[in-house]
């Protein structure tokens, strides 16, 4: 169950959280959030998150489908 995890979720979530955390810690200069520093909220580029996310997904399926030998439990 852990490999599913680490081969589908985890691509999935882990633009949306690297994002947040870049966001979040990175001062302003940069690249961080001026809305942060003031703490207003601030909306995220969901399309450019989903698409990031949907690409991984896509990468892992074809690396499970072209080697099979990687999800033998």
């Amino acid at each position: 169950m852990i490999r599913l995890l680490l081969m589908f979720v985890l691509p999935a979530l882990l633009p949306i959280g690297l994002y947040i955390l870049w966001r979040a810690i990175a001062p302003p200069k940069f690249g961080g959030s001026r809305a942060i520093a003031r703490e207003e909220w601030e909306p995220l580029p969901w399309p450019w998150l989903i698409l990031a996310g949907g690409l991984m997904v896509m990468i892992t399926v074809f690396t499970v489908i072209a080697y099979p030998e990687l999800i033998i439990f």
